[in-house]
């Protein structure tokens, strides 16, 4: 495969999960060969010289990743003691300092040189990441799904960092599944796929002028949807209030939601933070309000399912899940039978035997959906950010498998690229402790970018 990146250029390289996007990574700074023993062929060039020629030192100064997981990039608990020593120990003390006031400014970090790393917004985060790896003043800077776990607010923080590297002339390579909003910054996009790197027109990756607005997947509510008169109501929040420290600021203010009817589907949107998954543990029964109160038909049973989709499961097997489930059901044979069909209609082919601690994250959340429905339809699904780690054809067969569970829904999301994925529900957004509904706008672009990335493999 062949890959140039020039300087003040962003290449982005997308993939499907297993593609190989991590090996070349490895292979691009070194680590594949070093560290894990592994074989190259052909050249990698960092500004005209041969990777193989450079010792670690050069190369740290020439190439610099931040990984999915930024946490394993700081040592000091507080912002600014990382940086500085950090920068101290690269550059002596009064090169080290005025490199350190350097990144602090043109990343604007001012305001988060006194916080701890775990008081950081995910945003914040990678901001704070990629200006210590800027330390080293690199030529070239890999962000390895720099998105992952990302809200809205968290994403701009994100594109605006990466805005600041090109205008410093930094060769820039993103590997990353959620791309639309990257795509207006990239200079090229690539698609690694079977071990090859294509080059991918831009435009066949964005929404065309003139696609039929009609062709957007639709979780169906058909006329059961507010129309609480006629259909029963399920389950429904009243006035609920609820914080966690009695001294400390209400994370929900005063909440009312009605859910009605086996196709009743409900997205919240919220930043990460704003109280989504704190209503959905409320709406369990894991949490109780502190005013106000949950109300539930008394056939239904409401099943929270979390946002790390493994913490679901409980088992060593997936038949050992079903089991589990239909042992309090009347008749455990058909409740069985029926999870299992169920699961292979998900697309779950995967062995009774098999741990679901070893599928995919897409197998998981379908697998956790096939468990949670087997013993029955009276059941509300409190599903906590499933589309998360997700690629957009991903995303859009999930929206689809959804649809086709008859029962009643409640979702939540941290960005808006979800939402047009999942429409027509009711969409709530959670904001300062208040759940209102409201109208979404709909992204044809993120649409296409899901049949684009199925078409694609991806």
């Amino acid at each position: 495969m062949n890959l140039s990146v020039g300087s003040g250029e962003v290449v982005l390289v997308l993939g499907a999960s297993g593609s190989g996007k991590t090996t070349l990574l490895r292979s691009l700074t070194g680590v594949g060969l070093w560290v894990y023993g592994g074989e190259v062929r052909g050249e990698v060039l960092l500004r005209g010289r041969k990777l193989g020629e450079l010792a670690v030192e050069e190369l740290r100064r020439l190439i610099q990743v931040v990984n999915q997981n930024v946490y394993a990039h700081f040592i000091e608990h507080v912002v600014e003691a990382d940086l500085y020593d950090t920068s101290t120990a690269i550059h002596g003390v009064d090169g080290g300092r005025k490199m350190f006031w350097k990144v602090v400014n043109v990343f604007k970090l001012e305001k988060l040189l006194k916080k701890r790393f775990f008081e950081l917004s995910g945003g914040q985060l990678r901001r704070v990441a990629i200006a210590k790896a800027m330390l080293w003043d690199p030529s070239v800077v890999v962000l390895d799904e720099p998105l992952m776990w990302l809200d809205d607010e968290g994403l701009e923080e994100v594109r605006d960092v990466i805005t600041v590297l090109k205008s410093m002339g930094k060769s820039v390579v993103v590997f990353e599944h959620r791309f639309v909003s990257l795509l207006k910054l990239a200079s090229s996009v690539y698609l690694l796929k079977n071990g090859v790197l294509v080059p991918v027109d831009h435009e066949r990756l964005r929404y065309p002028r003139g696609a039929d607005p009609g062709s957007i997947p639709r979780l169906s509510r058909g006329s059961e949807v507010g129309s609480s008169n006629r259909y029963e109501e399920v389950l429904k929040a009243r006035d609920v209030w609820f914080r966690y420290d009695r001294s400390g600021d209400w994370i929900l203010k005063g909440v009312n939601l009605v859910i009605s009817g086996r196709k009743d589907v409900v997205v919240v949107y919220g930043l990460n933070g704003s109280g989504k998954s704190t209503l959905l543990k409320l709406v369990a029964g894991y949490l109780t309000p502190m005013r106000g109160r949950i109300e539930k038909a008394s056939h239904v049973r409401t099943i929270y399912i979390p946002q790390n989709i493994y913490l679901f499961f409980t088992e060593e097997s997936l038949k050992k899940e079903f089991e589990v489930v239909c042992s309090r059901h009347s008749e455990r044979e058909s409740c069985l039978e029926a999870g299992i069909r169920r699961l292979r209609s998900l697309g779950v082919d995967e062995e009774l035997s098999t741990s679901p601690f070893n599928l995919s994250w897409g197998q998981a959340v379908r697998a956790a959906v096939s468990v949670a429905t087997s013993a029955g339809s009276s059941v509300v699904l409190l599903m906590d950010e499933p589309f998360t780690g997700l690629t957009y054809a991903d995303r859009l067969s999930l929206a689809k498998i959804l649809d086709s569970v008859n029962s009643p829904k409640i979702l939540t999301v941290s960005n808006r690229e979800t939402v047009s994925l999942v429409l027509p529900a009711r969409v709530y957004e959670m904001k300062n402790g208040h759940l209102a509904e409201v109208e979404p706008e709909v992204d044809l672009e993120v649409i296409t970018a899901a049949e684009k990335c199925r078409e694609l493999g991806m």
